[in-house]
């Protein structure tokens, strides 16, 4: 055998094996893709989740929630079917590679089922409409902020219309509105009765900063705003309104007895409970 053709003999196999190995790397490139992109889909419809239940606590528009509910199932089922390439597509390569690879195929995560949460909103559970604590405030953002995004995402994916989206984002607005100047006026009443006036004057102080900053009118805007000035006013009066001093109940103060001193200042009150800014 002359040189050449020894060179060629061995050269050709050689070939074959880079070839072999850079195409089986390729294929694991995109199975790696596909797995981060069926643990991200999931890791989404689990956070969306998590926003729907507690939007479920805290609100009672059920067409609303019944809406973003699809969208959870649909995020699940999404990653579900991605899980479910790439189990087939290791099933193949092992089939056609004569054995299994070790470990097997990546297991496919259970299928997400609605129905309970369906029940859930059939049955129209009672809401909470006074939030426990500050942190809870903080929370109840970030999961409204969630839902208010996916909203825009699903007028885009025309899983619901542009009207149904303006109108539920108008909706949530409002009702995290309410939701915080309600918990803050609770505060500033639990704060009034236990004879705090610095404390419940900046607790009423906020609830009027957030109903003077938000930029959606509504008819009992004004009065709301009115009707906190008065508590403030009463306060410095020397006055104590029994009926509001109550509507705070031993619940709140409980609550509110449990958030850590890191989040307090020495009165008990947030570190900045007036400098509460717009988030939509």
């Amino acid at each position: 055998m002359s040189a050449i053709g020894l060179v060629i003999s061995i050269a050709i196999p050689l070939s074959l094996l880079m070839l072999g190995a850079v195409l089986y790397n390729k294929n694991l490139q995109k199975q790696q893709v596909r797995q981060n992109q069926a643990r991200m889909v999931r890791q989404k419809a689990s956070e969306l989740l998590e926003a729907l239940e507690y939007l479920i606590v805290v609100d009672s528009h059920r067409e609303l929630q019944r809406a973003v509910l699809d969208r959870v199932t649909e995020l699940y089922e999404r990653a579900a079917q991605v899980a479910g390439k790439i189990a087939a597509k290791d099933k193949s390569v092992n089939n056609e590679g004569g054995a299994a690879k070790a470990g097997g195929a990546p297991e496919v995560a259970a299928a997400f089922d609605p129905q309970p949460y369906i029940e859930k909103l059939e049955s129209d559970p009672p809401v909470r409409k006074v939030l426990k604590s500050d942190r809870e405030l903080r929370y109840g953002r970030r999961q409204f902020s969630l839902i208010l995004r996916t909203l825009g995402l699903m007028a885009k994916k025309r899983q619901i219309s542009e009207t149904a989206m303006l109108e539920y984002r108008r909706y949530l607005k409002m009702i995290l509105l309410e939701r915080e100047v309600d918990t803050y006026t609770a505060q500033g009443d639990v704060a009034a009765a236990r004879g705090d006036v610095v404390t419940a004057a900046n607790y009423f102080k906020a609830a009027r900063k957030l109903l003077i900053e938000f930029d959606i009118q509504f008819p009992e805007k004004n009065q709301r705003i009115r009707d906190i000035a008065e508590k403030t006013a009463a306060l410095y009066r020397g006055e104590q309104n029994e009926q509001d001093a109550s509507a705070g109940g031993d619940a709140l103060a409980k609550a509110l007895s449990r958030e850590t001193a890191s989040e307090t200042n020495e009165f008990g009150m947030p570190s900045d409970p007036s400098g509460v800014k717009k988030r939509y």
